[in-house]
């Protein structure tokens, strides 16, 4: 998969220096670099991919500003199996050279790419150190709709994945520029791929400062955005890891944050802090965010003080591969605190659209239908003030809200009977296996800690 990204970049950098010299770009590869892998085969061909990957891959760039995308793209590019290289001989000149691959319509060709990525799910899912997981496009759909993302907004995704979430909400502005998203992520391979997905999305030129940056997002007090320090987010949407290996921010890193928790916690505090005021945002929380004391607590206290906390969307169960874990997205938009020390949100509206409802990747995909009860409940005609309470809908006054034991948003909406849907057998089975491999990560290093 990453191959093919490398060479389809290589191709079609070689293609747009190719065009007439009033639209010609200049290449970001070094010159004639498509040309000799056409032509080489074996050892030659490895060595020269290895080389020219290296070369473009190299991160110290300060005289060519115009290889920062590509620099991403390559960073720690491993090279084609060295016995293997009549596959990659016969992918460059029989599936990728013959074809002009400018020529192919933006939207086909990014949705190829994505539709690949899709497939190695699976390898995605395994990167349990840095918490990876894909989200499913019509949560997507239904969160940027909800969100209202249109043509001129900034929209940043500090845990961005392979960038799906910057794609459709590309897709969603229409006549938004390339530059209008901007994400990052600690995982460099995550980084990769999130570069290319987004330059075959949106023809993004090569030359441009890269639309991802590899970082530790909880690390900065400031937001992702796009190279133009001047240029501020509108909107952000989140789903972060639920676990990682990563390290957790303390007072020496962010005295900026309420409290320092999980990174689910850490996340939502880190949006709802260096948002400027105005900002709309929707971030992925698992249910011990919403009833968790400590560090959560204090983060939901800070959220209905300082945002206007709106809506709570109850996910699905089985969604994610990670078996069990019940998932919710938490609406808000951010807001100058009021003098009197009310706080800002007024009305928190929760959407269950759990009960009743499983869903898997394979035997019950969740699709855009799925959620059109949700959109039309949250986007009356007359606004948000026209909202209307159903079965699955129900409002609850902030006053409430903070008159529950630790600030609680365990909110339920379905007033019906709820069963706890925990899954199919083998997915319990999968998830009481990586909480015995995480307790026994535990007592390792506490065996390793006793003298």
């Amino acid at each position: 998969m990453e191959h093919v990204g490398y060479l389809l970049f290589l191709k079609l950098d070689y293609e747009r220096a190719q065009r007439s010299t009033r639209f010609a770009q200049k290449p970001v590869a070094p010159v004639g670099a498509w040309p000799d892998l056409v032509l080489l085969s074996g050892d030659a061909l490895h060595s020269r991919l290895g080389a020219i990957m290296d070369e473009v891959g190299d991160q110290e760039i300060a005289d060519r500003p115009d290889r920062q995308t590509a620099s991403m793209v390559f960073r720690d590019a491993q090279p084609w199996p060295l016995d293997r290289m009549a596959e990659l001989a016969k992918l460059i000149t029989e599936q990728i050279d013959p074809y002009q691959w400018r020529a192919v319509p933006q939207a086909e060709l990014g949705r190829a790419f994505s539709a690949m990525l899709r497939e190695c799910r699976e390898d995605i899912d395994r990167k349990i150190d840095t918490g990876q997981t894909l989200t499913p496009v019509p949560i997507l759909s239904a969160i940027i709709k909800v969100l209202g993302v249109r043509s001129g907004d900034i929209v940043i995704d500090p845990a961005c994945g392979t960038g799906a979430t910057l794609i459709a909400s590309y897709q969603a502005m229409q006549s938004g520029a390339p530059s209008a998203v901007a994400g990052a992520d600690l995982d460099p391979q995550m980084c990769r791929l999130a570069t290319l997905n987004i330059l075959l999305n949106t023809g993004r030129p090569f030359s441009d400062p890269s639309p991802v940056q590899l970082a530790d997002t909880l690390k900065r007090k400031t937001p992702v955005v796009r190279s133009d320090a001047s240029v501020l987010p509108t909107v952000a949407i989140c789903n972060p890891p639920f676990k990682s290996n990563g390290v957790v921010p303390n007072a020496t890193m962010r005295d900026d944050f309420r409290a320092y928790g999980d990174f689910p916690t850490n996340f939502l505090q880190h949006v709802a802090i260096t948002l400027p005021k105005g900002a709309r945002a929707a971030v992925f929380v698992p249910d011990g965010v919403l009833f968790g004391n400590g560090a959560a607590a204090s983060v939901r206290r800070y959220l209905l003080a300082n945002c206007d906390v709106h809506t709570l969307l109850r996910l699905p169960t089985g969604l994610f591969h990670r078996g069990s874990i019940k998932s919710n997205v938490l609406f808000f938009t951010k807001s100058t605190p009021k003098a009197n020390n009310e706080p800002v949100t007024q009305n928190l509206w929760v959407y269950d659209a759990r009960t009743g409802n499983h869903h898997t990747d394979t035997g019950n995909p969740v699709t855009e239908a799925d959620f059109d009860e949700f959109i039309a409940a949250c986007l009356p005609e007359g606004g948000f003030a026209e909202r209307a309470k159903s079965a699955r809908f129900r409002r609850y006054p902030v006053g409430e809200l903070l008159a529950r034991p630790r600030a609680s948003l365990d909110l339920k909406a379905h007033l019906e009977p709820e069963l706890d849907d925990l899954g199919t057998p083998k997915e319990i089975a999968s998830e009481i296996a990586g909480l015995l491999d995480e307790a026994a990560d535990h007592f390792r290093q506490v065996a390793d800690a006793l003298p």
